[in-house]
């Protein structure tokens, strides 16, 4: 049954991924302008969201390995297209986010957007002059320092983002030869180990945490520990954490965020499970939503709350698949099929740079007391039970679901 079970997985898996394939292109693929944030997306209206619909539409065909088969004249072409957001600072940024009202500091926008662009530009053309006058500052020990001292412990997810955004940056620098990047990637280090909240796990001041400031927690959490991930550092907590993806994986119905991280959070952690098998059910659980999840068009929404995709710059008229969550669960069912199914790593193209949808080449093993079978029917009612209950107060879960 095991096995049996794990090959109708990877054929499922497969034909998602076939269906996916067509919704980032050619469905939402424009030829004047790129890719679309959304299936509904007006480009004449929002023209700042084509850059993150751009992003993720080839970070998402490069995860399905459709870019490998791209002419490099086509990869120019995109990377011209992509580079036509840079500002002379070397950050990218849509022009009408500069002045225009946000709900995002400047900094925040600008680490981000730079973060994700680059990250589909290196998988395009790895000599790609990446560096920026703006993110060297990030080079001076003292400026780190006092940047980190900054951050707040309350913000946990909102902060992920700009330090993994920050350490992606300098990776780059490391990965190309740069003398003292590694010097401050372990100052980065040194400050995870020093902050890292033992009652989360995550990178917070919560001294008696809810359940929803241990959603927010663990969700921002994910992103420092790319940092951790790329080093080969461990991330602290291990076991904690992977207590608490048995309670968010079983609702269900996550953003495609929540879902990223989640899932991500659970293979990492899934060698210091006390119950592994408890965990591998709850992904197996998690992996079953998705494929009833996705969309006529092949797409995934943003959230499942009939709630319009929103970002800087960008708000929708009515529920569509989005370019970015489509890459997002597709990363879900690419870690899930790696870890649990054995599937060959080779077959996915996750991203070279840190941040959502990176991956290092080396994966957790399997626990070899876990079982891949069929849950029971007592299993699948007590998974409903528990994601009725949550899904009751759908704040929780649409608190997930915001990209920028």
């Amino acid at each position: 049954m095991n096995n049996r079970i794990k090959i109708e997985l990877v054929e499922a898996i497969n034909k998602t991924k076939s269906k996916a394939e067509i919704f980032l292109m050619p469905t939402i693929y424009n030829k004047e302008f790129g890719w679309l944030y959304t299936a509904t997306h007006d480009p004449i209206k929002f023209p700042s969201a084509i850059l993150y619909g751009t992003w993720s539409g080839i970070l998402g065909l490069n995860l399905l390995k459709i870019t490998d088969n791209w002419l490099q004249s086509t990869k120019d072409e995109l990377v011209s297209l992509l580079n036509s957001y840079r500002l002379a600072d070397g950050t990218f940024l849509p022009k009408m986010l500069i002045h225009g009202k946000t709900n995002k500091s400047q900094e925040y926008l600008k680490l981000h957007c730079t973060n994700y662009s680059l990250g589909a530009i290196i998988e395009l053309n790895p000599e790609f002059d990446f560096e920026s006058p703006y993110l060297n500052r990030f080079l001076n020990p003292d400026f780190l320092k006092y940047w980190l001292e900054g951050r707040s412990l309350l913000r946990p997810w909102e902060e992920g983002n700009n330090i993994v955004n920050v350490c992606s940056y300098l990776a780059l620098l490391n990965d190309n030869g740069h003398p003292t990047a590694k010097e401050r990637l372990y100052q980065l280090l040194d400050w995870h180990n020093r902050v890292q909240n033992p009652i989360t796990g995550g990178f917070d001041n919560f001294s008696s945490p809810g359940y929803r400031q241990h959603l927010e927690s663990l969700a921002g959490a994910v992103h420092n520990f790319h940092l951790h991930l790329y080093l080969k550092e461990p991330l602290g907590s291990e076991e904690l954490i992977s207590n608490w993806m048995t309670k968010f994986l079983p609702q269900g119905r996550l953003s495609a965020c929540l879902s990223l991280d989640f899932v991500e959070l659970a293979v990492r952690t899934l060698p210091f499970s006390q119950d592994p098998q408890k965990v591998v059910n709850a992904l197996l659980f998690h992996a079953e939503h998705l494929f009833k999840s996705q969309r006529f068009d092949g797409g995934w929404p943003e959230n499942e709350f009939d709630t319009p995709t929103q970002a800087e710059g960008f708000k929708d008229d009515k529920v569509s698949s989005c370019s970015y969550a489509t890459w997002f669960r597709l990363c879900s069912l690419g870690m899930i099929a790696i870890v649990l199914l054995g599937d060959d790593s080779n077959n996915w193209g996750f991203r070279k740079t840190l941040g959502m949808g990176y991956a290092p080449s080396y994966w957790p093993q399997l626990p070899k007391n876990v079982l891949i079978r069929d849950l029971s029917i007592s299993e699948k009612f007590a998974y409903k039970i528990n994601s009725f209950k949550r899904n009751f107060n759908s704040n929780l879960i649409k608190f997930g679901s915001k990209f920028l």
